[in-house]
């Protein structure tokens, strides 16, 4: 009896191990089945050694990782650098929020940005956030970010501080919260004063309220910079669902016989196209620079976002999502479809584009095609969401979890020139294109931000003033530059 117990004993650990190595097994091969390149992953690693986090076992030869829990998957997937990996399932918890939004400055300091709920409301927007759970928040926003999704520190930390004031349970919890977050936060000179704050769930009027909050202008319609009447255009997401425009232009044109749900949308989409148009316009009437302001964009529809995009700059850039194609060596190019015009602006006002390390998924895409049609960019590197979970990823279920691993299965290349063509492609020949000087965008050859971002013509870092300002003084700062590198006249 004595000699089974112990067998019994020694056996457990071995099932572990064995589900552990099972479950590693299978992620690897869905990642080397289905993610677009692991090839891009490493150039990428290698363009930008400073901002590596993890490592490449888990798609790599060598010994897997454990892939059990929670902390084990993101332990094994942040190697990717990929903004759109994420956790799903019954383990991981739905969405949960403070009823605030968070921004980080270059420097690692934090600011409530939104509050957006009334359960936040004992937070101000403009509040500096000191320490988070008696952690000083720069010390926070550099442990969490190493355990967050994305291609550079910077915005890791930005995603961080997004995913404080929305997040799921499971994220949560890696970041080392609880079910309530104790923030010291401080408005103007005031003297410091703690407020605790339990999570709630996400719900549809909540979600309502975030969109109308980071729909809100940081920057005034109209101010005086160096001298230049500046204009502005607040584009803080692309989900037409919660706009009356879009809701109103959908139902008329679904009520004629033989509309199609596609042109039924596109409906929508042009009658909030067009009322951007109009906004754009009207502003840029009386001002001699616009500004197109995309910082903390969350994305959305890309779909609106590249109608909007040739509205303002009559452009249209090719643009391809790349996935694996089975072949070793071969990706497969699927040219993303264009849409007829909704209509274009009649000013021909120079227009700059402010991103940050919270610009992304569609938001970043927006910022890639304007430049591509010779917008100018000021601001920080975003995000480096390249891709993902919108090309209609259902991600992988391991086998012996509660777990859904979400990774992109498409990565964005960007093509001004038109040099691409869709259909099968050579691996090395493109990453030899996209990788040159660490993932420049180009003008003249075909460019990716998967992982390293759009970087910016003037990289313009933001201060906690900034944040408080909305960015006035930044601008000043950023035409000067401008005009002294000979980018503005």
């Amino acid at each position: 009896m004595k000699s089974c117990i112990i067998g019994l004993i020694m056996l457990v650990p071995l099932a572990g191990i064995a589900a552990e190595k099972s479950e590693a097994v299978a992620l690897r091969n869905y990642l080397r089945q289905t993610y677009p390149s692991l090839a891009y992953v490493e150039r990428y690693r290698s363009a930008y050694p400073e901002e590596i986090q993890g490592s490449n076992a888990l798609w790599a030869e060598g010994p897997l990782p454990p892939a059990a829990t929670a902390q084990d998957l993101v332990s094994a997937l942040v190697g990717l650098e990929d903004y759109h990996v994420s956790l799903k399932g019954t383990a991981v918890g739905s969405n949960r929020t403070l009823g605030a939004l968070f921004r980080t400055s270059s420097d690692n300091q934090m600011i409530v940005w939104h509050v957006f709920d009334t359960h936040g409301a004992e937070l101000k927007s403009g509040d500096a956030i000191l320490s988070i759970d008696d952690v000083p928040t720069a010390a926070w926003l550099d442990r969490v970010q190493a355990v967050t999704f994305g291609g550079n520190r910077r915005s890791r930390a930005a995603l961080a501080a997004f995913q404080l004031g929305m997040s799921t349970r499971a994220n949560h919890q890696i970041q080392g919260l609880g079910d309530a977050v104790s923030l010291l936060v401080q408005t103007d000179a005031h003297p410091p004063r703690k407020v605790t704050l339990k999570y709630q769930p996400m719900s549809e009027q909540r979600a309502l309220a975030m969109v109308n909050a980071v729909e809100q202008r940081d920057l005034p319609r109209h101010f005086s910079a160096a001298g230049t009447r500046i204009g502005t255009m607040r584009l803080g997401l692309f989900a037409p669902q919660y706009s009356d425009t879009f809701n109103k232009a959908n139902d008329q044109a679904e009520k004629v016989p033989g509309t199609t749900e596609d042109q039924a949308m596109l409906a929508g989409f042009c009658a909030v196209v067009r009322s951007y148009i109009a906004e754009f316009d009207a502003v840029a009437d009386q001002a001699d620079v616009m500004v197109v302001d995309l910082r903390g964009n969350m994305g959305g529809f890309g779909r609106e976002a590249r109608l909007l995009v040739e509205a303002m700059t009559s452009v249209s850039t090719p643009t391809f999502d790349v996935f694996a194609s089975g072949k070793s060596g071969v990706l497969k190019l699927v040219a993303q479809p264009t849409d007829a015009s909704c209509g274009r602006v009649k000013s021909h006002k120079p227009i700059i584009v402010m991103t940050d390390a919270g610009t992304r998924s569609a938001g970043e895409h927006t910022a890639a095609w304007m430049w591509a049609g010779k917008a100018l960019l000021i601001g920080e590197r975003t995000i480096g969401a390249g891709g993902g979970l919108e090309a209609g990823s259902k991600g992988f279920a391991l086998p012996n979890s509660n777990f859904n691993v979400r990774a992109s299965e498409s990565f964005a290349f960007f093509d001004p020139r038109g040099e691409l063509q869709a259909g099968e492609a050579n691996e090395t020949a493109l990453l030899e294109k996209v990788s040159i000087d660490r993932f420049a965008p180009s003008r003249a050859r075909p460019f990716a931000t998967q992982a390293a971002g759009m970087r910016p013509d003037l990289e313009s870092k933001s201060t906690l003033a900034d944040l408080r300002d909305g960015g006035r003084a930044q601008i000043e700062r950023a035409l000067q530059a401008l005009r002294e590198r000979g980018l503005l006249k």
